[in-house]
């Protein structure tokens, strides 16, 4: 239209997210850690379409989306304030806090594909998943019993997952409780030695 001042250039995009403001005490408010996580969280995702057009997080579900965030918070010296989001996400999702636990330690190790290798068991094709008994018992690793997509040999068990990178989980108590471990690799001998 004629006479209307032409709109300002875009500002730049910021080189990183900023902090959330300090909120105030109130007792009434909801809880200061949640809502910092929320706003923090919510920017860097902000960030993230703005510089690839992508949302990072589009088409997770409600529990992948509470794993992501309590990711954030490793359970490892948790404080009040990240136990209580621990509880309140498990709650909102019908899960337990060790249920969650275990999800976040998986999403830590890497993302949503190591939160499916833990979740989700599956029959991988010939390939890789043949190989890799041969290749661990070379390495001296002992010998591994397959199941499904998994590798179990007493605390120590690889998981093959649908992406090709092998997990490593450990069962510190000796009763088939099967937690993340380590870094994700395209080889079982690394996974499990990493």
């Amino acid at each position: 239209r004629a006479g209307l001042p032409l709109l300002p250039a875009p500002l730049p995009v910021p080189a990183a997210v900023g902090l959330p403001p300090a909120y105030p005490a109130d007792p009434a408010a909801p809880d200061p850690l949640a809502l910092d996580q929320l706003a923090s969280d919510a920017a860097a995702r902000a960030l993230d379409l703005l510089t690839t057009g992508e949302d990072p997080i589009a088409g997770l579900t409600v529990w992948q989306d509470a794993v992501r965030l309590a990711s954030a918070h490793p359970t490892a010296g948790l404080t009040g304030a990240a136990r209580t989001l621990y509880r309140e996400l498990a709650r909102a999702t019908g899960r337990t806090t060790t249920d969650l636990a275990r999800a976040a330690a998986a999403w830590r190790q890497g993302g949503r594909p190591a939160l499916d290798a833990l979740e989700e068991p599956w029959d991988p094709p010939a390939g890789p998943f043949d190989r890799a008994r041969p290749a661990l018992l070379a390495a001296g690793q002992g010998s591994f019993r397959p199941e499904r997509n998994r590798l179990t040999i007493r605390t120590r068990q690889l998981r093959l997952g649908r992406e090709g990178l092998w997990y490593c989980y450990e069962d510190r108590h000796g009763d088939q409780d099967w937690w993340p471990v380590g870094h994700p690799a395209p080889d079982p001998v690394s996974a499990l030695l990493g």
